[in-house]
């Protein structure tokens, strides 16, 4: 099923119908070249593919929204696209729209040509692990030099997390990073601090570098945003795990290879490491998701959830009032 969704693809895009006929010239003809008339040629698909009760017309407003606004990305080789799209469908996760995903463009230099690349940001796991049902409260969070107070450590009752954010006034100088987690059977899970240094290193080692060495993609506008993905994927590790949040950490960074709504999207997505240029575009903004949309996932410049203390038997909430 994925290769006819494949032929179809490119049918449309040579000016065909799927079906080896033309679509008739003229601006109909041009329209169906376009790749935002493949993706909404693909709704039937992506509807499959979604959660029952879940609506496809959204995604396709979204994708077609991330083709206007991220660059170069009407330039990627159609099935790519249209793969990233229907992870997002199966995970239902809203490309380019409250941080949850972006299907962002590479340049391969096996094939020649842009790909485009789904990436799966820090709130689309977040959201991912209030679903699960396992999880009561998952957070990615940043510690500041300015914030009233931050301390972690460790002993025989397991770990401790003290953070105050600043009340007021600017947070500019970042401190460290961390991800805590509280589990629906009341357990506590805390990631061991990372320093603004350690997360720098981090980056350096593992970021993309076009031919002149220099670190491109997210890192490079949004670095406390993957900062704080690199955080949770840590706690997601350790955390128990829906099929959802598995199958996310195996497809985030790939290319999908086939476009079957019904394909485990972990098993035919590819990952590489491409010599030579990469070229992503900047990872939008994900620090103001959009109001109102009744995702549960905090904002990114929300309160962790225990802005106080959060520890095992401490006699204090997780918001840091008495039990």
């Amino acid at each position: 099923m994925g290769r006819d969704l494949a032929q179809r693809a490119a049918a449309q895009r040579n000016g065909g119908n799927g079906n080896g006929q033309g679509n008739g010239g003229g601006e109909q003809d041009e329209g169906a070249r376009t790749l935002g008339s493949q993706i909404k040629l693909m709704l039937p698909e992506y509807q499959a593919a979604m959660p029952k009760g879940r609506e496809a017309t959204q995604l396709v407003r979204d994708a077609i929204t991330c083709l206007r606004t991220v660059r170069k990305l009407d330039q990627c080789e159609p099935t790519s696209l249209l793969g990233a799209l229907m992870t997002c469908a199966q995970l239902d996760l809203r490309p380019g729209v409250l941080g949850h995903a972006w299907p962002l463009p590479f340049w391969d230099n096996r094939s020649r040509s842009y790909k485009a690349q789904l990436v799966i940001g820090y709130q689309g796991y977040i959201e991912l692990g209030h679903r699960s049902g396992k999880l009561k409260d998952l957070s990615a969070n940043i510690a500041y030099w300015e914030d009233r107070e931050f301390d972690f450590w460790e002993d025989e009752h397991g770990p401790h997390l003290i953070h105050r954010p600043a009340i007021d006034g600017l947070r500019e100088r970042m401190r460290s990073f961390y991800s805590a987690a509280r589990l629906v059977n009341g357990g506590f899970q805390v990631t061991i601090p990372v320093s603004l240094a350690a997360m720098e290193a981090h980056r350096d080692q593992y970021a993309p570098r076009d031919r002149n060495g220099k670190i491109t993609g997210p890192w490079v506008d949004n670095f406390g945003a993957m900062g704080r993905k690199t955080m949770v994927l840590r706690n997601f590790r350790l955390l128990p795990k829906s099929a959802e949040m598995a199958i996310a950490m195996e497809a985030d960074d790939g290319v999908r290879v086939d476009l079957d709504p019904h394909a485990n999207a972990a098993e035919v997505t590819e990952h590489r490491t491409v010599a030579g240029a990469i070229e992503y575009v900047d990872e939008p903004a994900v620090e103001a998701p959009e109001a109102g949309t009744g995702s549960g996932a905090p904002s990114a410049e929300d309160p962790p959830p225990w802005p106080e203390a959060a520890q095992p038997g401490s006699g204090r909430t997780p918001e840091g009032g008495s039990k």
